[in-house]
């Protein structure tokens, strides 16, 4: 059993990860990301987990993440859909944590999308 003093602490740790998937404010940046079943099978938790972890350590703000149900087709998993404020919807395919970075760098902090990895 862990003290109050250590449950405080995780609370506290956890708290800014929770707090980027409850942030509904106007303006934020949304990523969705497929969970359903194929998103599931494919690898959609660790997507999930990266962007999660990729915003929480780079400590960007107004990005709200949620999971949906399957986005696309079974060959496209996993996958994941990033709205910025005042732009279009872009679904990204085949994700994994590495292009997760990526996508963190250029399309949710520089604004490009980044074509090698949109739905075609």
């Amino acid at each position: 059993m862990k003290s109050i003093a250590d449950i405080n602490a995780i609370r506290e740790q956890m708290q800014s990860k929770v707090l980027i998937r409850d942030n509904t404010k106007e303006g934020e940046t949304h990523v969705f990301v497929g969970m359903g079943t194929m998103g599931l099978e494919s690898g959609a938790v660790e997507v999930f987990n990266a962007f999660v972890d990729e915003i929480s350590s780079r400590l960007i703000k107004n990005v709200r993440i949620s999971r949906v149900g399957n986005l696309g087709a079974k060959e496209a998993q996993p996958a994941a859909e990033v709205i910025l404020p005042g732009k279009s919807p872009v679904t990204y395919v085949g994700l994994t944590a590495d292009k997760v970075k990526v996508i963190v760098e250029k399309h949710i902090l520089g604004g490009e999308p980044v074509a090698d990895y949109l739905a075609k």
